[in-house]
């Protein structure tokens, strides 16, 4: 996941990126997993059921010695197995299974906010309908390949879609430094309470702003600077760019 905070991302074209604004009013950006990548952790995901359903079959029948209660627990065993992997990963272990773990994947909802397991629960059951019986994956390509967020008849139920994490290397979290940013922090107070969007807004901006100039740091920190300096009453001549680096040094506990 990344951001924009240049308003002219609300007009970009459509592709492969899920757009949504924040309610700080900066564009969260969410890549979108292809069916290609869907595929390969969908057949992961299929593997990794096989292997537990007979793990649980096996296990049910030496433990029954094969009598006709082991067969009906083994039966029970696969129904939950085949139908409710998929629900149980997604809702309990962060929108991932294990093979959306392995290509790097997530299900979020459209929102770009983690799911519940009503929702998760949904999506897989919902999702049924266009896998192999009766139409063998067509009707559930067919539908990624008409929605503008590649989602499944289950994602378009359950109001879901699924993103592709961007693979980083970590950036170390340095102390500020800098009269102006010291200058900054006296006028916050000393505990900030940010949303999750507005906190990954700032480690974004703070761990990406190298790469671009003094000028175009300033155009893309205003939107927000602009919006906490009337929450906070910050002074209006304050650099944006130092603005946006001192309150994500309090948000994240540097200061």
């Amino acid at each position: 996941m990344s951001i924009n905070l240049d308003s002219e991302a609300l007009h970009a074209p459509v592709d492969t990126v899920a757009r949504v604004v924040a309610p700080e009013r900066i564009v969260l950006e969410f890549p979108l997993a292809g069916p290609a990548r869907r595929l390969f952790a969908y057949l992961i995901d299929q593997v990794a059921i096989i292997v537990l359903i007979l793990l649980a079959v096996l296990g049910l029948l030496i433990v029954t010695g094969g009598a006709g209660a082991g067969i009906g627990l083994a039966m029970v065993a696969y129904f939950l197995l085949s139908w409710g992997y998929g629900a149980f990963c997604e809702g309990l272990l962060g929108g991932q299974t294990l093979g959306k773990r392995v290509l790097a994947l997530r299900v979020v909802s459209d929102q770009g906010e983690p799911i519940g397991l009503a929702q998760a629960v949904l999506r897989n059951v919902v999702g049924a309908v266009d896998g192999p019986v009766p139409f063998f994956y067509m009707l559930g390509f067919a539908s990624m390949i008409l929605s503008r967020r590649f989602q499944r008849l289950g994602d378009l139920a359950a109001g879901t879609m699924v993103t592709a994490l961007e693979r980083r290397d970590r950036t170390p979290l340095n102390r500020p430094t800098g009269a102006e940013v010291l200058a900054i922090l006296e006028w916050l107070p000393a505990r900030i309470e940010a949303s999750a969007e507005l906190a990954r807004a700032l480690s974004d901006y703070a761990a990406e702003r190298e790469r671009f100039t003094p000028a175009r740091r300033a155009e893309m920190a205003e939107p927000l600077a602009k919006e906490l300096r009337g929450g906070w009453r910050l002074p209006m001549d304050a650099s944006a760019d130092v603005l946006l680096l001192a309150v994500h040094a309090r948000v994240s506990g540097l200061a």
